[in-house]
């Protein structure tokens, strides 16, 4: 166990990846726009299923007619083609040497896409057709484009519950209601094995569409923004000049390339100002659905929006001119906050169906703009400016009084965590301890006993998890840095002196602290004075060894005084850093121990004192000292817990119980 070690107080009177960057940028944009974005695919988004490609089937084709002639397979397929037969080489034309009945060219082309046995898994939609029938059926996406004769992008949003409308021919497009009425358009630009006469390959084929078709097309480049994936960007020539030519760009075009891109699609894609996201079709769709439905569910805002609330705040606080008022700015955002579905407003509140984790995920992800805003005015801001959130942060510890399940009546107060100790750290790094003091000074009134309680005690950092995972320091550290432009190093001392001192602040004012305090007082005298007449008797050759046992008596008592001291602090799961001093016997907290040397140096001038922290530097000391040793017991039960019968860490994190 970690001891007090009464002796040493009287001497000391101690990264995301590129391609999920991009990926990130635009899950953020196709949720914010639903149905504005239309996607294009190409071969590439097929070819894992083991669907051949267009040229592919092309080549099969005539190799099987060459052998059906008696002739070798060629080398140059349609050039033997032309100068056997003396005409283009079509799919219509190939089919029809092939197998001349309707029926026949059907179940030809049937073998190319469709499994011979449905339970295999060849020739079925890939991970990217699943991604994206997920995103048809969250109505992010409406509109796709296909270049592929396959069907698998209809066959993975019916698995979805799904109808798609689909145009595989000018005849369809001719007869098409508008695009925004359809819940679902795929797009079958080249054709569909299902209708072998509209099946395009060739580059005669590919350098014009019917006049319907490409009208189509333009409205869906007009219209929409794009995703491409899967597509070369060099044979398809009639595309090609459609996007150079009707694309705004309204919205930024996203190409998916896993590999180098080649240079006219690199020089095309650059003309129209498109971002290149380097990955496969699998990873990007797959990241876009699961991204979307994760930002569904935390009804979250784009990533910026907490940076650019609070750099704004700075230029305000700073006397530069903005659009929108900073007080009015936080005044929409509290009220947002406080209107948020997972705070209890009467008896009996229910889990949401997504379980208590998502709930605590949209909870934070309210908070973000909030918390970023008061971090810059308890940093930048002024008394003027203190009384705009001030109140705010004890109207969100307050707990609803009501039945029910304990963690949902507490949902609130994780909120008011994240303010409370947003303002701290804000304020202690700052070193506007006129602030810290107020914020450890205030009240709330108990919902059930009208006891008058601290925030300090009732906001405790994870306090209202339940027994969760603690999780306030992953949620606000980001949050912290950008609003304080702190370094690692100096947040981590800023968050960790709030603490100790917002645990010091708790102690001192227990009811018990005064008695104990007077008694360590007395306790610690008897420890002077037995220091002082052991060290008379040593240089006189008195009763040393009397003097000995009073001196181990008087620091026995001054122990045991501190050790009850101990047990006014309460340290559950706080982000402080524990050290150990003497191999597993005297564990601390440097940084409360550090504190407390301060304040005995300064004494009742140290800014802390002077700024109405507490009301004397013995107290605050000693209450700081206390925490240190209350820190160490919790740590010293860490170690041993996580030792396993080896050594131990002789330092560690007490929220996480990680060694520094």
């Amino acid at each position: 166990m970690s001891k007090p070690l009464c002796t040493d107080m009287v001497k000391t009177m101690t990264s995301p990846t590129p391609h999920e960057d991009s990926l990130l940028a635009l899950a953020f944009s196709l949720r914010a726009n639903p149905g504005a974005y239309s996607v294009l695919v190409g071969a590439g988004v097929s070819a894992a299923s083991g669907i051949p490609t267009a040229w592919g089937v092309m080549t099969d084709l005539i190799d099987r007619l060459a052998v059906l002639m008696g002739e070798e397979e060629p080398a140059e397929h349609e050039r033997w083609y032309t100068e056997r037969y003396g005409e283009p080489l079509s799919y219509q034309s190939i089919l029809e040497k092939l197998a001349p009945a309707p029926l026949e060219r059907q179940r030809l082309l049937r073998s190319y896409f469709e499994p011979a046995d449905p339970a295999s898994s060849a020739k079925q939609p890939t991970l990217a057709h699943r991604a994206l029938a997920r995103l048809v059926k969250a109505g992010i996406i409406r509109v796709l484009v296909t270049l592929n004769f396959d069907r698998l992008i209809e066959q993975a949003i019916r698995a979805e519950g799904m109808e798609p409308t689909i145009v595989a021919s000018a005849a369809d497009a001719e007869g098409l209601a508008p695009l925004h009425t359809l819940d679902c358009c795929v797009v079958h630009l080249h054709g569909d094995y299902l209708n072998p006469s509209t099946m395009l390959n060739t580059v005669n084929e590919l350098a014009s569409y019917e006049p319907a078709m490409l009208d189509l097309l333009h409205r869906i480049l007009a219209d929409y923004g794009l995703i491409v994936a899967g597509w070369s960007g060099v044979h398809d020539p009639a595309l090609i000049d459609a996007i150079k030519t009707q694309y705004p760009g309204r919205y930024t075009l996203s190409w998916v390339e896993p590999g180098t891109q080649e240079q006219r699609a690199a020089e095309f894609r650059t003309l129209k100002k498109g971002a290149l996201v380097p990955t496969d079709a699998d990873t990007a769709f797959g990241f876009l659905a699961d991204s979307v439905a994760a930002l569904n569910s935390r009804r979250a805002r784009h990533p910026l929006t907490a940076t650019v609330a609070s750099e704004t705040a700075k230029r305000e606080l700073s006397g530069q001119w903005v659009a929108i008022g900073l007080h009015d700015r936080l005044s929409t955002e509290f009220e947002a906050l406080h209107r948020l579905p997972e705070f209890p407003t009467a008896d009996n509140p229910q889990e949401a169906p997504d379980g208590y984790a998502a709930m605590l995920d949209r909870i934070e992800e309210a908070s973000k703009v909030p918390v970023a805003l008061v971090c810059a005015l308890a940093y930048w801001g002024d008394e003027k400016t203190d009384v705009w959130w001030t109140d705010e942060i004890e109207r969100f510890s307050r707990q609803l009084r009501a039945g029910g399940w304990t963690k949902l009546l507490k949902l609130r107060l994780v909120a008011g965590s994240a303010l409370y100790y947003a303002a701290g750290i804000s304020a202690v790094a700052s070193k506007r301890y006129g602030l810290l003091a107020q914020l450890l000074s205030r009240q709330r009134s108990n919902p059930f006993n009208d006891r008058q309680e601290r925030l300090a005690e009732v906001l405790e950092a994870d306090g209202a998890l339940d027994g969760s995972p603690p999780r306030l320091y992953k949620f606000l550290r980001p949050l912290l840095s950008e609003s304080l432009v702190a370094g690692s190093e100096r947040l981590e001392d800023a968050w960790q002196t709030f603490e100790v001192l917002r645990m010091a602040v708790l102690v001192i004012n227990h009811p018990e602290f005064r008695e104990l305090l007077s008694q360590l007082e007395a306790d610690r005298m008897e420890v002077y004075n037995a220091q002082f007449s052991l060290e008379g008797a040593e240089q006189s050759g008195g009763d040393v060894k009397h003097w000995r046992k009073v001196h181990a008596a008087a620091v026995q008592s001054c122990d045991d005084t501190l050790g009850r001291m101990g047990d006014l602090a309460i340290v559950r799961r706080p982000h402080i850093l524990a050290t150990d001093y003497v191999a597993g016997q005297r564990w601390k907290s440097p940084v409360a121990d550090r504190l407390a040397s301060e304040l005995i140096a300064e004494r009742n001038d140290h800014p802390l004192i002077r700024d109405g922290v507490a009301d004397s530097a013995l107290g605050l000391s000693t209450g700081l000292m206390v925490v240190s040793l209350a820190v160490g017991r919790r740590a010293s039960e860490l170690s041993w817990k996580g030792a396993a019968g080896g050594m131990g860490p002789d330092e560690l994190w007490i929220d996480s119980a990680s060694q520094a």
